[in-house]
């Protein structure tokens, strides 16, 4: 009984001690809904200005806005690249006429005075000789000619020679374009893919904007946290960081592509936006790399070398051999002009070293190392062409493979951003999950524009590659 008694007693103290408490929890709880909210006292972002680059008077890159094509026409019209590749063209082409030269005749002239005074003494004994000799042929004249017969080929290998270097140096004429073209390409491009960044980076920044008036709204109501309000103006602070940093890279990839066009710097340049179209046999790796072989600039220039090598041996070969050769002159002389006594002289000369000690052997050796050389030297550029076209065919596979996930990766995080804010404006979601939406959105977006100008830039390459400018 007594036992009873005591256990009636523990459940009453336990029942009355745990009114207590939820009595106390409870008032604890409305006290707590009745506090006002706590203010929040962090700095205001504040909105970056717009970088400006000042741009000199009176310069315009063409028509604005600029097709990348436009900008290929004007490097390859302005880059001083492509104007120092002329130059050595039009030095080659003088090569080739001073080789020439050998082949025609050689006409000069000459003419002078000459006139002897006895200084002292009698002229050859002679005491009536007077001291200005007048009856001297003081005044003579010359005109002459020669021209070179036969020399066993060599001076027509010299040409031969110095014609295949000049077609070597056009093609490298043709691979300086093809270069200055693929680099305003990628420039191009990388302006492009910068000021998206911009407008993406614009863009992230009045999203957050937004993301800041709403918690700021809700934290007024009462309704939300500060420390969301104090997340919502960091995610602002670092938009504008974003946005600083992608307007500055857009001027300066600006400033880059400005440059290669071979303009002045600070032009200012807009980009045409657009797709390049795929080429009909890109997907083709074995007629790409054959179309290469066949056609590219620095291999076509290689196979000249070849060829001029080739004739500087053969030339060097010759050195020994005799060289036959015309001559004729028509000469005056006179002591008062030229005309008086004139005379006709011609003949047919040969001359031949037989022994130099060694001179023509070692040219010929020196010739036939650089033959050698020519020819590996092709055996390389083929292989380095092969590599090219087959490097920049898988990174154009690639980028579109990246092109398309990342088309896909924008469409779901567009989706994510939607659902998140309805719900955090509804009320059942966390301003984390709206946060989370948009860093995944504005990473997506970046991602979408980087594979898309990968596809152009690694498109760019194949075709530079494969010779096709």
């Amino acid at each position: 009984m007594r036992s009873e008694i005591r256990f009636l007693a523990a459940v009453a103290v336990f029942v009355a001690g745990y009114g207590s408490a939820l009595a106390q929890s409870t008032g604890t709880s409305a006290q707590q809904t009745a506090t006002p909210p706590i203010p929040v006292t962090t700095p205001d972002v504040k909105t970056p200005a717009p970088l400006v680059l000042p741009s000199p008077a009176a310069v315009v890159a063409g028509s604005q806005p600029l097709t990348v094509d436009e900008a290929v026409a004007i490097a390859l019209a302005k880059q001083p690249l492509v104007g120092i590749a002329r130059a050595n063209l039009t030095s080659a082409a003088g090569r080739v006429q001073q080789a020439a030269s050998g082949l025609y005749p050689q006409l000069g002239a000459s003419a002078g005075f000459n006139d002897q005074r006895v200084l002292a003494g009698s002229a050859g004994g002679n005491s009536g000789a007077s001291s200005g000799n007048s009856g001297l042929n003081r005044f003579t004249a010359s005109v002459n000619v020669q021209q070179l017969l036969f020399d066993f080929g060599r001076t027509r290998d010299q040409v031969r020679q110095q014609n295949a270097l000049e077609r070597a140096t056009s093609h490298t004429l043709d691979r300086t374009q093809e270069t200055v073209a693929l680099q305003v390409k990628l420039a191009f491009y990388d302006l492009a893919q910068n000021l998206d960044n911009v407008a993406f980076s614009e863009a992230n920044f009045s999203n957050r904007q937004k993301e800041l008036d709403q918690a700021h709204a809700r934290v007024a109501s009462g309704l939300g946290a500060p420390s969301d309000e104090v997340q919502a103006k960091t995610n602002l602070a670092d938009s504008s960081i974003s946005l600083s940093s992608a307007r500055d890279s857009a001027l300066a990839s600006q400033v880059s592509l400005a440059q290669l066009l071979g303009i002045d710097p600070r032009t200012p340049i807009t980009p045409a936006t657009g797709q390049d179209s795929p080429a009909a046999n890109e997907v083709d790796l074995q007629a790409l790399v054959a179309t290469a072989l066949d056609r590219r600039p620095d291999i076509l220039s290689a196979r000249e070398q070849v060829t001029a090598a080739h004739y500087a041996l053969t030339s060097a070969q010759k050195g020994n051999l005799p060289r036959i050769g015309a001559a004729a002159a028509v000469n005056g002389r006179g002591p008062n002009d030229p005309f008086p006594t004139q005379t006709l002289t011609y003949g047919i000369n040969v001359t031949w070293t037989f022994d130099d000690g060694g001179l023509t052997a070692g040219k010929v050796r020196e010739a036939r190392g650089n033959e050698e050389a020519a020819r590996q030297n092709l055996i390389q550029v083929s292989n380095q062409a092969v590599a090219d076209v087959s490097l920049a065919f898988v990174d154009l596979q690639s980028a579109q493979q990246r092109r398309d996930a990342a088309e896909v990766e924008v469409a779901n995080a567009t989706e994510l951003v939607r659902i998140s804010e309805g719900r955090y404006s509804g009320g059942i979601g966390q301003f984390l999950d709206v946060t989370n939406a948009q860093n995944s959105l504005f990473g997506a977006q970046r991602n979408l524009t980087q594979a898309q100008e990968d596809v152009r830039r690694a498109r760019a390459r194949l075709v530079s590659d494969v010779g096709g400018l």
